[in-house]
């Protein structure tokens, strides 16, 4: 995801995972813990409570530099820190104070917004909302195209979905065919991991709205990947990122995060809709408006001035990309079939250039590349690497690997050291970490001398964040690769017109103060087909 109120959302996770006890019995007992118990409780919520006052005060002094990263990066981990204390904690006065200056933290964070379209689509406020006639036109087009579809997510219809719907296909037709075109390349993949993970397939065209299905995608809140993740909420869902690979833009790990993270915002908001929205704007923005307005109900929330406008939005973008996403054709779309990601998986024992690589595979390197657009260089890292090559080709390759000699294995170019030079420097200068450089050459330290020649590895297609060449620290191990708990069962969607079938699409009562007195109809503009039965 992205930087709050730079784009994008603040992730959200149990924080029992992170302060090392339930949440259940934290907010069950810490408000009279019995004498036994006050050691085990209470030192973990000063524990907490000493982090998010670092947390605070780091971030203040980057406002001071105008280190809008770094501050977005701090407030974030501070709501991820506080998101599930009870409320007695949070009312203590030390606390409310520190939530007081996260709350101008984040003020300062929204003024300073860098957040811009994604790969070509609109922001909310150039929306043009169908009303009237063109309201009921659309309306019945999307009626005929989705008669026989029947959902696993709940698909409201109102204005603002099906204003959507009409830029996708009219608008924005060109985007939306180029996306959904690389998305027949992923989708199967993504259906598969979101049902592993308990999540309802049809969020799968979440990866429109957010890259149009792109792994390169990089917007200017440094948000990275198909599923437009920042670093830090990476680093929380497993995606690690470092001088030789970057996570955030494998398709499969990523997405199987983003499956991780969606299901853990439904936990926690116990509503998608809210879920979605908590994507965007960051859970605890929800959170307040949902408690300062008394409502748990998205679309009473949209009514109000408590969300931005672009996570207004939000929701009803991805109900449309849902819709039109299913059955393109239906909507008058010409959707290309790409070959669909699929591969073999080969252990590289050593770090090994895809040139080489390639040559063993019976492929070339921009192959390699596509199968594989987490390697920032055009080798494998140092170490054992999991390499992913074309369907057919693990055997060779596995062969080739066995016979080859080390010295056989890279294609860098040559450095001899000079008088001048440290081992800080030089790793510095190629963007990789000094225990890289010297593992990357087998060298030992204390051999890092002036005369010496070492293989310089290839420079990265992407910047490197100079954070991914220091190690981690251990708040950022956190990883979730234990089995999460199941999903509340969703009950069938219950049809409010007789012409919708049950599970499928819903139309609002909002809409239909919307709509004028019937009268006949338009003809469907002239890019909308008929409906296929």
């Amino acid at each position: 995801m992205t930087f709050p109120y730079l784009g994008r959302c603040l992730p959200l996770i149990v924080v029992c995972e992170v302060i090392g006890a339930g949440t259940g019995l934290f907010a069950a007992q810490a408000a009279n813990p019995s004498p036994a118990q006050t050691p085990a409780l209470i030192a973990p919520l000063e524990s907490a409570l000493h982090r998010l006052k670092i947390l605070v005060v780091a971030a203040e002094k980057s406002v001071k530099a105008e280190d809008w990263y770094a501050v977005s990066d701090k407030v974030e981990e501070a709501e991820l820190l506080v998101s599930s204390w009870p409320v007695e904690s949070l009312k203590r006065p030390e606390v409310a104070a520190l939530l007081e200056r996260l709350k101008t933290l984040e003020k300062l964070l929204g003024e300073e917004s860098l957040a811009e379209p994604q790969d070509g689509l609109k922001m909310a406020e150039e929306i043009v909302t169908l009303s009237g006639e063109d309201l009921r036109t659309q309306l019945e087009q999307v009626k005929a195209a989705e008669r026989d579809v029947v959902f696993d997510f709940p698909i409201d219809l109102n204005d603002k979905v099906l204003s959507w719907v009409y830029d996708f296909t009219h608008e924005k037709r060109g985007f939306v065919e180029g996306a959904l075109s690389r998305a027949t390349q992923f989708l199967p993949m993504a259906r598969q991991i979101f049902q592993e993970e308990g999540v309802p397939q049809d969020l799968v065209y979440l990866a429109l709205i957010e890259s149009g299905f792109k792994n390169t995608a990089q917007s200017r809140a440094q948000a990275v990947g198909m599923w437009q993740f920042i670093r830090s909420t990476g680093r929380i869902f497993g995606l690690t990122g470092n001088a030789w690979v970057e996570e955030r833009r494998d398709p499969v790990k990523s997405c199987r995060a983003s499956a991780r993270y969606l299901r853990h915002l439904y936990e926690a908001s116990g509503d998608w809709y809210l879920a979605l929205a908590g994507y965007n704007a960051g859970p605890m923005t929800l959170e307040r408006a949902g408690k300062a307005l008394g409502t748990r109900n998205f679309w009473d929330m949209t009514r109000s001035g408590y969300l931005r406008d672009e996570t207004k939005q939000y929701v009803p973008k991805l109900l449309a990309a849902i819709l039109v996403g299913r059955f393109p054709a239906r909507y008058g779309l010409n959707v290309l079939q790409m070959t669909p990601y699929a591969y073999e998986t080969v252990e590289v024992d050593k770090m090994t250039s895809l040139s080489v690589l390639a040559s063993f595979a019976g492929s070339d390197v921009e192959e390699l590349k596509d199968l594989n657009p987490e390697l920032l260089r055009a080798t494998t890292p140092p170490g054992r690497y999991t390499l992913r090559v074309p369907p057919g080709a693990s055997g060779g390759t596995n062969r080739a690997l066995a016979r080859i000699p080390t010295n056989q294995r890279l294609d860098f170019q040559k450095y001899v050291i000079r008088k001048t030079d440290t081992l800080v420097k030089v790793a510095t200068r190629f963007k990789v970490s000094p225990d890289d450089l010297l593992q990357a050459n087998n060298l030992p330290k204390a051999l890092f001398r002036a005369g010496r020649r070492i293989l310089v590895p290839p420079p990265s297609t992407v910047p490197i964040d100079d954070r991914d060449l220091k190690p981690l620290a251990a708040k950022d191990r956190i990883l979730i690769e234990r089995p999460l708990p199941g999903l509340p069962v969703i009950p069938p969607e219950q049809p409010t017109e007789p012409e919708f079938p049950a599970g499928s699409i819903q139309a609002s009562k909002d809409l239909s103060a919307q709509l004028p007195a019937a009268r006949p109809a338009r003809p469907a503009e002239a890019s909308v087909k008929p409906p296929h039965h």
